[in-house]
């Protein structure tokens, strides 16, 4: 009961880590995606940032030099102050936040430009030559550190950035990692159900006691083979005095003599038969017919009774009454060719037991009186459960 839990639970846990695994993987490769382009798209704000900075201290020089005019270099300060506001109102956005310290730094430079704007406007009406060499002075040293800060901050290998893409690489493997184990483990599990599903199916048709066919299998098989009208011989068996050795010796020692009896008719030498046990103490065996027919099983399956067989701690002698019967030429459905081959059976038994009999077209008068078991024979094959020794 625990191993059918076991089972259930992995075969539902194994498949949701899977797909658990996959959904991770696919998000952490989006997040991977997210950094790449936002490191991008941080690098080409703050490249335009730095070139609207550097267009506004080369205005600000010609306007000390009187190369541009007051206008010009006026327009450019409102463009470099519309950038600083563009990256600060979507710093989101552009995932500022991933560079530690890039959104104080800018504020902070922002704010200096800011300081300039009383000076500026003062040059409006008074162009004192100081103040104009003061804030060229000035707004050349914050653009440089800006741009120094810039270089060291927003390359792919600074501190933060890289940090956080190798982080994202090292889970990424990992996930891949337990993605292998997770498709291993799910491929152990397929295997184990396989070889279980195998192991049931040998269970259902095997005899636990002896090792051979079972009757399910034997119900099956003879049904394939009739209706693909294959033909072939059927042999029922029946072990001599099989209920008097359960009754003085015990079940234990007809059990030993089952799996004796088993074991003989599974290394018969002959080719192309197959073995069953009916239950009880009846056995059965299929050999196919070719083309070609070569010497049947008589002659190997009555020499599989002729030497002593051990049980109960010491040898006995053992027999065995056998009826045989052909499909399709003499029986042309499996209820009859049973029904032929119990009552061959049962002759064998009338005549003292320990021989065979094949059946034949003269006995079909005598087989309609054969004894009950003759007509239930075949609805005794139905069941799958083996029946108990007797």
């Amino acid at each position: 009961m625990r191993q059918n839990k076991t089972r259930k639970a992995l075969i539902i846990i194994t498949p949701l880590l899977v797909l658990s695994i996959l959904v991770a993987v696919s998000a952490l490769k989006r997040h991977s995606d997210i950094i790449s382009s936002s490191q991008h798209e941080a690098n080409w704000y703050i490249l335009q940032l730095t070139k609207e900075y550097a267009e506004f201290n080369y205005q600000l020089r010609s306007y000390q030099g009187n190369l541009s005019d007051y206008n010009d270099m006026m327009l450019q300060y409102e463009i470099l102050w519309s950038r600083f506001k563009t990256i600060l109102s979507n710093s989101a956005i552009i995932h500022l936040h991933l560079y530690e310290g890039a959104l104080e730094q800018i504020q902070q430079h922002f704010d200096l430009i800011k300081a300039f704007e009383p000076r500026l406007v003062s040059l409006a009406h008074d162009p004192d030559p100081q103040i104009i060499h003061e804030l060229v002075d000035t707004s050349r040293n914050q653009y440089e550190n800006l741009v120094l800060f810039v270089n060291n901050k927003f390359r792919l290998t600074s501190g933060d950035l890289k940090r956080r893409v190798e982080a994202t690489e090292k889970i990424e493997i990992i996930i891949h990692f337990m993605l292998v184990v997770t498709l291993i483990l799910g491929g152990a599990l397929f295997y184990t159900l396989v070889s279980e599903s195998r192991l049931m199916r040998r269970l259902a048709m095997y005899d636990s006691l002896t090792g051979v066919h079972n009757r399910l299998w034997l119900n099956q098989k003879l049904d394939q083979l009739t209706e693909n009208n294959e033909p072939f011989r059927f042999y029922l068996i029946d072990l001599d005095g099989f209920k008097q050795i359960n009754d003085t010796l015990g079940h234990q020692a007809g059990d030993e003599l089952l799996v004796e009896v088993a074991k003989r008719l599974s290394c018969l030498n002959a080719a192309h038969y197959r073995v069953a046990r009916m239950g009880g103490d009846e056995f059965a065996i299929i050999e196919k017919l070719q083309a070609d027919p070569v010497s049947s099983l008589d002659d190997v399956l009555m020499d599989a009774f002729k030497a002593p067989a051990y049980y109960a701690k010491e040898f006995h002698a053992i027999s065995a009454s056998i009826g045989a019967s052909e499909f399709p030429k003499h029986a042309k459905t499996v209820s009859h060719l049973l029904q032929q081959a119990d009552f061959a059976m049962y002759e064998v038994k009338q005549q003292g037991k320990n021989g065979m009999i094949h059946y034949s077209t003269r006995q079909a008068e005598a087989a309609e009186n054969s004894p009950m078991k003759t007509q239930t024979l075949a609805q005794e094959l139905i069941p799958p459960a083996n029946l108990p020794a007797k």
